[in-house]
């Protein structure tokens, strides 16, 4: 009788636990690695997007400047630019607050922050991106 149990070959009922805890452990680790990846990859569309639009903001201010307008007006040449245009892969980008600083007339002056409200997909969140001159980007739920 003793013979034929040691001839059966599996898993013990302890084996099967220690995997099966060692795997929970794993699993307590990677997940919220993987989770915060994924936010940070979403965030990324959000940065290049804001990137797209302060370019744009200082592109339309210099020419506006160029053009002999006033600080105001090229700055709201600016921002009327930014909201009529369409960016590639975004649904909106609204809401822009353009701060213009630097010299005292409006050739002197350049802008040094670029705040909006972006919404990547038609039925995704909007956030409220702030990109300043050195390229330093935040993005917070709006």
């Amino acid at each position: 009788m003793f013979k034929k149990l040691k001839n059966k070959k599996g898993f013990t009922l302890i084996e099967i636990i220690v995997v099966i805890v060692i795997l929970a452990v794993l699993m307590a680790v990677a997940v919220p690695s993987v989770m915060s990846y994924m936010n940070e990859g979403k965030n990324a569309k959000y940065q290049t997007v804001a990137r797209a639009v302060l370019i744009d903001a200082q592109t339309q201010y210099a020419k506006a400047v160029a053009d002999g307008k006033d600080e105001n007006a090229a700055k709201q040449a600016a921002q009327s630019y930014i909201d009529n245009k369409t960016y590639t892969g975004v649904n909106d980008v609204k809401e822009t607050a353009i701060t213009v600083s630097g010299g005292t007339d409006a050739a002197e002056k350049d802008i040094q922050k670029v705040v909006c409200k972006i919404q990547i997909e038609s039925d995704g969140p909007t956030k409220e991106v702030t990109i300043d001159t050195n390229k330093k980007v935040e993005v917070k739920d709006a």
